[in-house]
């Protein structure tokens, strides 16, 4: 229902399940937008929130959960942030990784931040490259949420419009960060921010391996300096309605435009 504009909205859950805690996997069908609610002894933390608030909270109240944390992995450009909303109705202090360039109070993520849940701990690391804030979560040393700097089929590009001498010094950070995380378990779950197909309404979780990447995207056999070389190849152009997304992100407040009208259209994240 609703045509286009209702598909741009509509979502699904998968659920994730491990010894101590569960990761809820939020998924935007049609725009293929993915956020996550982890939980463990009833306690939650929320990732990347895009979908209206009321979304989260009524699964809160129906898994009778306390959330103790909202938090970001970067500032986005192809979807509106629900996160400052989600934290100021649930009286919480919206934590966003550092730098970035937002008009409103926040609590900065740093490579030393860590998040206490339940029985488990998350871990902030920083991956610049895509954007310069830009930071993964290792969650429970099992589970990695990536944001938009690594995919299940591909990885991020540096976001927005630059030169090419920013584009090149982007695209070294990425390099440097992708290693980073290649470093890590190779059996460890990621979990992205975003994925380029239309999710199927299956309950089955977009993921994949550390060690099925690496065997799998032919980018990351590359050599930093031929890394850096392809990457500035093929960077698409910024699409227009990506700069006010990431206008309305960094004032927090996008009241005075039509959600669904802005983010239309598909994710233009990764390059394969």
């Amino acid at each position: 229902m609703g045509g286009m504009k209702g598909w741009s909205l509509s979502w699904n859950t998968a659920r994730l399940s491990f010894p101590g805690f569960e990761v809820i996997q939020f998924r935007r069908t049609g725009k293929g937008c993915l956020s996550y609610l982890v939980i463990s002894n009833r306690e939650a933390l929320i990732v990347d929130a895009s979908l209206p608030i009321e979304t989260y909270e009524e699964f809160l109240v129906k898994e009778k959960l306390t959330l103790n944390y909202v938090i970001e992995t970067h500032i986005h450009a192809n979807h509106l942030s629900r996160s400052k909303q989600l934290a100021e109705k649930n009286k919480l202090s919206l934590h966003l990784p550092a730098p970035n360039k937002v008009n409103f109070d926040s609590v900065p993520i740093t490579g030393s931040t860590t998040f206490h849940i339940g029985n488990i701990c998350i871990k902030a690391i920083q991956t610049s490259g895509h954007t310069s804030e830009s930071t993964s979560y290792l969650v429970d040393d099992k589970v990695l949420l990536t944001g938009d700097i690594l995919f299940i089929d591909g990885i991020g590009r540096p976001d927005l419009q630059a030169n090419t001498d920013t584009a090149m010094q982007k695209s070294k950070m990425l390099y440097q960060s992708l290693q980073k995380l290649l470093a890590l378990d190779e059996n460890i779950i990621v979990l992205p921010a975003h994925t380029s197909q239309p999710v199927e309404f299956d309950n089955i979780p977009i993921q994949t391996i550390i060690s099925n990447i690496k065997k799998n995207v032919a980018m990351l056999q590359l050599k930093e300096e031929e890394f850096v070389n392809t990457i500035l190849q093929y960077i698409p152009p910024t699409p227009a309605n990506y700069l006010t997304i990431v206008e309305k992100n960094i004032k927090g407040d996008f009241s005075d435009i039509n959600p669904v009208d802005l983010e239309a259209g598909p994710n233009r994240c990764a390059i394969s």
